[in-house]
């Protein structure tokens, strides 16, 4: 016989209100699930060890990234919005979006990191707007068995069913009315979010200076100095990294030719982009695809 325990009772109370099936062979059928592979896991301590920086992150394009702050804050740009995540939050970026630390405190943090790839789960996909939101209990205690598992070096299987649970559950409480209307109204009109805004509302097209000065209102060479100062890089080599990261999502999710992509990405030549690209990812885009292509 099970101990009474608080958890037991509330089992028998939800075991009450369950009525005899009108069918013993027919059940409840749920869409093919989407399970979550190549899991890693890491812990960041200190807050020096984010690469706290105004540009666009380039760790791990193609993958998803479940942040979990349990010690200490911050905030995060996400694609061309500012968002906050406190304690006890936890935040999904979606492969290639462009993400950045820009402020966290105290130094002595305890933030963790999953890092995994996944095909597209239709479920999750208003989590990539949404603000950071708080782990219930059963978030947190699937969090801490994924964390037993990984250093116990057990059950790999376990461990994707248990993240596949975790993002499901986190994922489960779609914004209301109210809060909907919070996220429509997300909004950085910092210098970096327009910036970012106008080149991202344009993916594939390539990017004139002049047309990007006049649609945040300014002359080409106020917004190269605003720029600089506001973000302490040049203007150049932020679109750079930009029509970089949309580079490596065509090559990773489109068959395009490399040709055409430095093309839809504003590079000259295919030369001066597999330059580039070389120089700043240390692969060839022809390698990137090969190493990164969906399983």
């Amino acid at each position: 016989m099970i101990p009474t325990s608080p958890l037991s009772e509330r089992i028998e109370t939800l075991a009450s209100r369950i009525s005899d099936p009108v069918s013993y062979l027919h059940g409840r059928i749920a869409p093919p699930a989407v399970f979550p592979n190549s899991i890693l896991c890491f812990v960041r301590r200190r807050a020096d060890k984010l690469n706290l920086r105004p540009a666009p992150s380039r760790t791990q394009h193609h993958r998803y990234l479940f942040i979990a702050a349990l010690r200490g804050a911050g905030r995060i740009c996400v694609d061309a919005a500012t968002h906050t995540l406190r304690e006890g939050q936890a935040r999904l970026v979606f492969p290639f979006q462009y993400h950045s630390y820009l402020a966290v405190r105290p130094a002595n943090i305890c933030w963790v990191f999953l890092t995994f790839e996944m095909d597209t789960d239709p479920r999750l996909e208003h989590l990539r707007i949404a603000p950071s939101r708080l782990l219930g209990e059963t978030e947190l205690f699937l969090l801490a068995e994924i964390l037993r598992l990984w250093t116990t070096i057990k059950s790999p299987a376990l461990l994707q069913l248990h993240l596949a649970t975790l993002l499901g559950r986190f994922g489960a409480r779609k914004s209301g009315p109210e809060q909907q209307k919070k996220i429509d109204g997300l909004h950085d009109d910092s210098l970096l979010a327009r910036v970012n805004r106008h080149v991202l509302a344009r993916p594939g097209r390539r990017l004139v200076l002049k047309q990007l000065a006049a649609a945040v209102g300014q002359s080409e060479s106020h917004l190269r100095r605003r720029f600089r100062a506001a973000t302490g890089l040049s203007l150049g080599r932020h679109l750079r990294e930009l029509r970089l990261q949309q580079a490596c999502s065509l090559l990773h999710r489109t068959p395009q030719p490399v040709g055409e992509i430095a093309r839809a990405c504003g590079f000259d030549s295919i030369y001066s982009f597999s330059r580039a690209f070389t120089r700043s990812l240390s692969v060839s885009p022809r390698a990137y695809r090969r190493n990164f292509r969906p399983g």
